[in-house]
Parts: structure tokens; sequence; C-alpha cells
């Protein structure tokens, strides 16, 4: 007689979302001929840069001439992209993310990468230096090893304000405190991430004070030194001519629908959804008008 357990087995593992798009993307791209990168995500895991989790989304990097390419290829197929803010002087447009009501994660296709800013671009260097491997059954090319460092660092740089990203700037700089930090930096100048990547840099090891980091961009002193986005907002409303503050109180106020879909997976608001959102994007301005106004204030003595 078979003896029966009163547990049920367990079910098989559901394979990770990420994993089978991130193929499907990669065989897409070779399909038509566009070259491309999966950064973050796998290649992070493969590399061990950071701790382990299951991504939300699949991030890859395409050249910009490419970009609409792929783009329109994955509408083809279903994929629909999302809405991104109306308000690209406070959220710069670096990439699309693109969803499909049958799969569980997005992909956001790249083509280019805030704090990676080499004036020719980076597409071209980073595929010079890729290599492959395989997932899914499909091979698929990563950034070489020191890229990967420098995306994850400017990215956990970015975010810093966020615990997480913190402790993965941890992770990242225990992970490569063995390497050779010449090559960290050589690379980090050619990307265009010296003074970006600084703060992940430096503490691989000291340097001479007079050592030349460069500046960074303005785009990027505004996503690291004004994580909200009130903030941004009352600095380049600050920064405007007197003609454009006008349009970007309005924006800020009364901005068009698509400012709110992108929250969502539908492609329009109902009357009462729209109203409800504008209330709650009122309210939370409301709440930090006083972190506004500081930074207003304290805008003479900040280097914009």
């Amino acid at each position: 007689m078979v003896k029966l357990s009163g547990r049920p087995p367990a079910p098989p593992a559901v394979p990770d979302p990420t994993l089978l798009l991130t193929a499907a993307v990669c065989r897409l791209a070779a399909t038509i001929g566009v070259r491309l990168v999966v950064i973050k995500g796998i290649a992070a895991d493969q590399y061990g840069l950071r701790p382990a989790h299951i991504s939300s989304d699949v991030d890859v990097l395409v050249d910009h001439d490419d970009h609409g390419r792929l783009l329109a290829e994955l509408g083809t197929r279903g994929w629909h992209r999302r809405p991104s803010d109306p308000d690209t002087d406070a959220f710069p447009v670096h990439s699309a993310s693109m969803y499909h009501p049958e799969w569980g994660a997005d992909i956001d296709v790249h083509f280019r990468y805030p704090g990676l800013e080499a004036e020719g671009g980076i597409f071209e260097p980073i595929w010079a230096q890729r290599t492959t491997m395989w997932c899914g059954n499909q091979p698929v090319c990563i950034p070489g090893l020191v890229d990967a460092i420098m995306i994850g660092a400017v990215h956990a740089i970015r975010s810093r304000f966020s615990r997480r990203h913190r402790e993965e700037l941890d992770f990242l700089v225990r992970r490569c405190s063995d390497l050779d930090v010449t090559l960290l930096l050589e690379r980090a100048d050619q990307l265009g991430a010296l003074a970006p990547a600084r703060p992940f840099l430096e503490r691989l090891k000291p340097f001479e004070a007079e050592y030349d980091w460069g500046e960074a961009s303005a785009e990027w002193r505004l996503r690291t030194e004004f994580p909200e986005p009130s903030q941004r907002r009352a600095m380049l409303w600050k920064q405007a001519a007197p003609r454009e503050r006008l349009t970007k109180l309005r924006l800020a106020l009364f901005p068009p629908a698509s400012a709110f879909v992108k929250e969502t997976t539908a492609t329009k608001l109902g009357p009462a959804q729209l109203a409800g959102r504008y209330l709650r994007r009122w309210f939370r301005g409301a709440k930090a008008l006083p972190q506004a106004l500081a930074v207003l204030r304290a805008s003479g003595r900040r280097r914009p």
C-alpha cells in the first residue's frame, strides 16, 4: 500500500518572465538586424554586481538610429509604448517603456543612459566591448565587465535617495574593491562618466585633491540634487525666462492626460478618473510646496 503524504507536491518552478522576455527581444532584434545590448538585469547578475533579486523589466540599449525601428517592430507584435511625462525639462527622455497585456514585465528600450555622457554617444563604445551569454537558449549580448560596473554605479548614484539603491552602491563598492581602479577611471572617462560616477570611484581609492573629475551635465545635477519633482520644477522655473514661466506653471498644475495615463496600462481615463488624479496631484504639490520654496530660496547660493 502506498502511503500518501498529507502535503501536496510543490508546483514546478515558474521561469522568471524577464529571462524569457530577454531572450525574445534579443531574438527579435537579431531578426530585424538591430544591434542590441542587454544592460542591468541579467548582465549585473552574470557579473555578480548587485544583490540577487528578480527584475521588474528588461533594459536594453540600442543605437539612437535603431530606436524607432525596434519600437515599431514591437508595436506590430502587440507591444504598446507607455506615455512619458510631458514635462521633458524636469524628466528628460532617455528610453521608451513598452508593455504587453500578456507579459508581466516591460521592455525598457534605451537610446542613451543618464550618467554616461560621452559626446559621441555611448552605444558604439559599449558595443565594441560587449560579450555574449546564453539566456533561454538564445545568445544575448551584454556589456563588458567594466561597462556593466559603470552602468550599475551611475544607476545607483542617480537613485541614492532610495535605501535599496544605496545598498546596491555599497554592494558594488565591495564587489569592485580588488579591481584595478585605473581601468575603471579610464573607461569612465571614455564614457563621459567621471563626474557622475565620482561618488563610487572615490570610495575605491583615495585620490589627490587636484584630480580632475570634470563637471557633470546640468541634467545629471538636476536628477541627483533634486529627487522630488516639485524641487526640479521649482529650479527649472527659477532658471526659465519670464515668458516661459507661465507655461511651466501651467504644465505643472494642468498637465495633459498622458501624464496620468503613463501610470497605468489604460489607453485613456474617464472624466472621474482624470479629476481624481488632478486632485491627488494638487494635494501632493501642496505638501511639497515648502520644499520647492526652499529650493527657490537656496537657488541664489546654489550652482544651477
